[in-house]
């Protein structure tokens, strides 16, 4: 019965299904986006709501889990091996859960390669370009299309199986905004294509006295229209969709979550829940425990005011990762149902949840607090570098590393200019400093040679578009002689082509902004805070991507130069070339140049990790250090059961970290009992971080020993 109703949704049919057992504490929309702040456990929520949508299915419903996030954790947060297929998780009797992590840009190369000759046909009919001009073009790649794909593809995917329920994993909520924006972007791409089209009809019109015939390019058209459609009816239809927020309660986790919500209200795009993660208790009279719980309490409150519209549900910090079906189904009950953790210690006793019940024997409480002497008396310190980048998944620190090692090394040498800048589009500077950045800020944190930059890359990029407005127009006023025909077709299509910012316009503007900044020669250091790892290694690829770019639209101005009057244009791009060419060398000199990772002791983060180091050695882009955050003072796991619980699954991470990546250079920061923001907390966050001792594997050391 499900499946009929879920085919009334193809099309324009949006009637809600009813038909299944539904928690009255889940939205029941049949789309479900989970989204929210890098590492505040949206694929975790994923997984779990998913698995528990399996538990509620009706007989033979199918549901799919599907990861739009270039660094996908489904893998490991499932312990299933997923990729760009349909892979059957889990099933409940003829009910089955699928899961796809997307290769956006195989997707991409894919629907380029099917589609080449209609989109060359459409050039060639459309303009005075040649056909050795139409294949350079067709040829690029600019980043951000392939994000285009992973909603055509999760659209189309649901077209073709009919699920009963979707639930999608998000990118960081930078990322997934400027992905809700694409379908305006896309339909813009598709007017373009048209209005190359119609220059086409316009002439067989002329010739067959208005009789046409469609043929194949009208038909691709078409299609891409009603694919466009069926996009924005999966996106914006309350009846069909909902989004919902994941955070935690901390200042720069809630500051990005309500900016996100105020840019889906703004879209109009259904958000009805919140999901409050790593709600910390009282444990054993643990002063590390109480302090948490006292650092938690204003946002916990503020969270109550800034999304009182939305259904919420809190979920308890937990002494174990969460990781595997049996440990997500746990989170999925501990979430969405009433008393859920009661629930679980009857059903399964779990151990993941027994909060004030964990208990650590006193002599395996002592061995974890002691640890192996984790560290050894060697602190963390950052070499001045011309570019040093700051990297990992979302959610484990990156931009409090970032931030409190500007504000180390502009403290070291007071005559010594140091800039940090965000090229997250979620910008999270100012939140860590507890200041307003915008594009550049001066005396940051109290230093005088300290500078942030937080761009604007809308901004920057109508600049670009200004320049090729006017390009455009002299361009056609040379070639056309004044024909009423060439103006009316080729100059309205390609001014519409070049007025689309590229979908990844943030990493470009990024670019630029640091070749400006390596022009100036003002800065001895420039500390990069970058987006997530899926869109990291997107902005380290990009110089190539770049000078293809500006290398094939160089061909064409220098093929058609006897046309212009103006080579400013050309100039300009020259002018790009030059200065990206200097952040291509920088990127893989180790001299000046350094990648710093950032991680956090658990499995997801160390997969991550490893897959990010080799990308960056295909990249050769140098990574020599490693900070792991966030570790459980020993302190607090020699007086607290459930701290001794949660250090204890970190040290066998950390050991792991140890094992994995054995020619770097690793080193531990705790967790603070307060969120590091400020100008004093991170100093004493970054004083607190000192180097992994590689040689302790298995010895115990006194509690003490370690530097907290």
């Amino acid at each position: 019965m499900t499946k009929n109703i879920g085919a009334g949704l193809r099309g324009t049919d949006k009637r809600p299904l009813k038909t299944l057992s539904w928690p009255v504490n889940a939205p029941s929309a049949r789309y479900l986006f989970l989204g929210g702040k890098g590492g505040v456990g949206k694929t975790t929520a994923a997984a779990a709501l998913a698995l528990y949508l399996l538990e509620h299915a009706t007989s033979a419903d199918q549901i799919l889990l599907f990861s739009t996030d270039p660094a996908h954790s489904l893998s490991d947060s499932l312990e299933v091996e997923i990729g760009d297929r349909m892979v059957e998780v889990a099933h409940r009797g003829k009910a089955r859960l699928f899961a796809r992590e997307m290769d956006a840009a195989a997707a991409l190369a894919k629907f380029a390669q099917q589609h080449r000759p209609t989109l060359a046909r459409i050039a060639d009919r459309g303009t005075f370009l040649d056909q050795a001009d139409i294949k350079e073009l067709l040829d690029l790649s600019l980043p951000g299309m392939d994000e285009v794909m992973a909603l055509l593809e999760l659209s189309d995917s649901d077209r073709v199986e009919n699920y009963a329920r979707i639930v999608v994993d998000t990118a960081p909520s930078g990322h997934t905004s400027r992905l809700l924006l694409l379908p305006a972007v896309f339909a813009h791409w598709i007017g373009a294509l048209e209005r190359l089209a119609e220059k086409h009809r316009f002439m067989i019109s002329q010739f067959t006295r208005g009789r046409q015939r469609e043929d194949d390019v009208d038909l691709f058209l078409r299609e891409l229209a009603e694919r466009l459609e069926r996009v924005r009816a999966m996106l914006y239809d309350p009846a069909v969709a909902a989004f919902m927020l994941v955070t935690i309660p901390e200042a720069m986790s809630i500051e990005e979550t309500s900016r996100y919500f105020a840019f889906l209200r703004r879209e109009r795009l259904p958000v009805t829940d919140l999901v409050i993660n790593r709600v910390e208790s009282e444990h054993d009279d643990c002063p590390f425990c109480r302090a948490r719980v006292s650092a938690q309490k204003p946002h916990l409150k503020q969270i109550a005011r800034e999304f009182g519209a939305l259904r919420m549900n809190r979920v308890p910090q937990l002494s174990d990762e969460v990781r595997g079906l049996k440990a997500l189904r746990s989170f999925a009950r501990l979430t969405w149902e009433p008393e859920g953790a009661a629930a679980i210690r009857r059903r399964d006793g779990n151990a993941l949840v027994k909060r004030p019940g964990v208990r650590v024997s006193r002599a395996n409480r002592t061995t974890i607090a002691a640890s192996s002497r984790l560290c050894i008396p060697e602190p963390f310190v950052i070499e001045p570098k011309r570019l040093l980048i700051f990297g990992g998944k979302g959610g484990v620190g990156k931009t409090t590393m970032a931030a409190a090692a500007a504000l180390a090394l502009a403290k070291s040498d007071s005559t010594a200019r140091v800039v940090v800048f965000s090229t997250d589009p979620a910008h999270s500077l100012s939140d860590s400093f507890g200041e307003k950045i915008g594009e550049r800020k001066t005396g940051l944190g109290g230093q005088k040679n300290l500078d942030g930059m937080e761009i604007n890359p809308a901004a920057r990029f109508e600049e670009f578009k200004t320049g090729y407005r006017a390009w455009t127009d002299d361009l056609f006023d040379s070639l056309t002689a004044g024909s009423r025909w060439e103006i009316q077709f080729d100059r309205e299509a390609m001014r519409e082509l070049v007025a689309l910012a590229p979908p990844g316009i943030d990493e470009i503007a990024a670019l630029s902004a640091i070749s400006d900044l390596l022009k100036e020669g003002v800065y001895k250091s420039i500390v990069l805070d970058t987006a997530p790892t899926g869109h990291l290694v997107r902005l380290l690829e990009l110089p190539d991507l770049a000078l293809a770019w500006v290398h094939t639209f160089m061909k064409l101005l220098l093929k058609y130069k006897d046309l212009m009057r103006d080579g400013s244009i050309a100039e300009d791009l020259l002018a790009m070339a030059k200065n990206i060419k200097p952040v291509a060398a920088l990127l893989a000199d180790a001299t000046d140049c350094e990648f710093i990772g950032v991680a956090i002791a658990e499995r997801m983060s160390l997969e991550e990790t490893v897959r990010l180091t080799k990308t960056l050695g295909r990249l050769k882009v140098p990574m020599r250090s490693l900070v792991i955050n966030n570790v459980i003072p020993a302190e607090a796991a020699a007086a607290c059961d459930f701290c001794a619980a949660r250090r204890g699954t970190q040290l066998k991470v950390i050991e792991a970290f140890r094992r994995s990546l054995k020619d770097m250079a690793l080193f531990v920061a705790p967790q603070q009992p307060h969120e590091p923001r400020g100008r004093k907390r991170l100093s004493e966050h970054f004083a607190s971080c000192y180097r992994l001792d590689r040689r302790a594997g298995g010895r115990v050391a006194p509690i003490g020993t370690e530097k907290q």
